[in-house]
């Protein structure tokens, strides 16, 4: 029976000490941790000899050498080792010698056990740390490939690769903007940036994304709302028209095609300066935006609110996304000159019918748009026929290209002029009444007929002139696209039967001859 009780009460003094230290080790450090366990094993040893007698104290103090070994690697289990045995000699009050070589020997392998067992931990924690990085960053990649396979346009492009570069879901920057390459290709233009202009901005975004839970597709959708972006930042950066040299950071980054981190700002570079001043960063990194060795452009990171230094690595894991961003702006550009070649026509230079057609959809008024008025000039060389028979082809198309200067320096911001084909010319006026239209189409009559074009003189009046019909869509007549250009045109007609070198309005006549 007092067997039963010891072993029942040992049961109850195991579980006091474990849940004693279960309790106190989530509120101490883990020093503390060490020691509480190491402390409790001694406790447990000496109750096991209070309870069982002290024969067993030598083999028990082994769990006592043991955990302190695993607790405190080698020095640990010697220390342990040594104050076991002391604790074994002044407990049963003789001296064996023979014990401490194999108290020290446990006390070592426990220390070497821990040593290794910690160091393949640690190992791991940074390999599962780098494989979760990795994917992560596999993943960005994948929604930005995505995205910018779906389109073609630059603005959501710039858009998806700011994301992807900022989003806690993406690489993490707090910051980025880009910078484009002038045509001329002698400077960098400021684009847009994504992040914020200060830190108590940045955590009020991250405090929105985090309340809201938005995941990187969600950011690509918002993340030019004003929830998300600063408007001053992207004022200031749009402002900005910065020339590369090799003695600037952003000339060397292009010419060595490698990022370039700036971990102090370099008093003897202006851009630089121009970088810290303006948006208050002491520590940035740039990276080229490079295709087939042509320079597109620059994108520039930073840590302006965790402060978080920029790594060699860092910018060796944005390099992917930077060469296929590259890449995506440079078919974005090229596809928008393309467009705009298919869209002008090819001797004048300006708008060609299908553009026509484009503008014209979109500014024609319809119940409810809040347009005002549209109107639209019509108008053709008169006798130019008689001008390429006597003078031929080759000279006639000069006189078309300097007609087409002379009409868009007749216009205004706002107005479009186009090439119908041969020597026909139309004008649209957005937001313009009938008389209006009369005002600039007698201009560009005036200015074409003070001009001076190589072979005039053959003409029949001496000089060239133009014939014009003006047509609006406030006329009671006018209630679609089609009937506007018929008014315009009839008005034309009108005009060359009075006599030409005259602007017609179409009002109230109907049915011309």
């Amino acid at each position: 029976m007092s067997k039963l009780k010891t072993f029942i009460l040992y049961i109850i003094l195991a579980v006091v000490l474990s849940q004693t230290a279960n309790l106190l080790r989530f509120r101490v450090s883990v020093l503390m941790n060490k020691l509480m366990i190491t402390a409790a094993s001694l406790i447990l040893v000496q109750a096991f000899t209070f309870i069982f007698g002290s024969d067993h104290l030598k083999w028990t103090i082994l769990l006592f050498i043991g955990i302190a070994g695993y607790s405190f690697n080698l020095k640990g289990g010697l220390a342990a080792a040594v104050l076991g045995f002391l604790i074994i000699s002044l407990q049963t009050g003789s001296v064996e010698l023979f014990l401490l070589p194999v108290y020290l020997l446990v006390g070592a392998g426990a220390g070497y056990a821990a040593h290794y067992l910690n160091h393949q931990k640690r190992d791991l924690h940074q390999w599962m740390n780098m494989l979760m990085k990795q994917s992560k960053h596999l993943q960005v990649f994948r929604e930005v490939s995505t995205t910018m396979q779906s389109t073609l346009q630059q603005d959501l492009l710039l858009k998806v690769i700011l994301t992807s570069v900022t989003a806690g879901h993406g690489l993490g920057f707090n910051r980025a903007m880009i910078f484009l390459s002038s045509s001329d290709l002698q400077s960098l233009k400021g684009v847009v940036g994504v992040g914020p202009m200060d830190v108590k901005r940045g955590y009020e975004v991250w405090e929105k994304i985090s309340e809201d839970r938005l995941k990187l597709r969600d950011l690509i959708e918002h993340n030019f709302d004003s929830n998300f972006t600063d408007p001053e930042l992207n004022s200031i950066l749009q402002s900005l028209d910065i020339p590369f040299t090799e003695h600037n950071v952003f000339g060397q980054a292009l010419s060595s095609q490698k990022p370039v981190i700036v971990n102090k700002i370099d008093r003897n570079d202006d851009s630089q300066v121009l970088i810290h001043e303006l948006f208050q960063t002491d520590e940035f990194a740039v990276i080229p935006l490079i295709n087939q060795g042509k320079n597109i452009g620059i994108l520039l990171i930073d840590n302006i609110v965790n402060k978080r230094p920029i790594t060699l690595s860092d910018t060796e894991n944005i390099l992917p996304l930077a060469n296929q961003a590259a890449i995506a702006l440079d078919h974005a550009s090229l596809y928008e000159r393309i467009e705009e070649m298919a869209l002008r026509d090819g001797l004048t230079g300006l708008l060609n019918q299908r553009a026509f057609q484009n503008v014209l959809n979109e500014h024609f008024p319809f119940e409810g748009s809040g347009r005002g008025p549209l109107s639209l000039v019509i108008f053709d060389i008169d006798f130019f026929k008689v001008f390429n028979d006597k003078n031929g082809h080759l000279l006639g198309n000069e006189v078309l290209m300097k007609l087409a200067r002379v009409i868009e320096e007749s216009l205004r911001p706002g107005h479009f002029s186009f090439r119908f084909g041969g020597e026909e010319f139309v004008v649209l006026l957005p937001d313009t009444c009938l008389e209006g239209a009369g005002d600039i189409a007698e201009a560009i009559r005036w200015n074409v007929e003070k001009a001076s074009f190589p072979g005039e003189e053959t003409q029949p009046n001496g000089f060239l002139t133009v014939s014009m019909g003006t047509a609006c869509t406030d006329h009671p007549d006018v209630t679609n696209k089609n009937e506007l250009i018929d008014a315009a045109d009839k008005a034309l007609y009108k005009a060359k039967n009075a006599g030409r070198n005259i602007v017609v309005s179409y009002k109230e006549f109907v049915g011309i001859d």
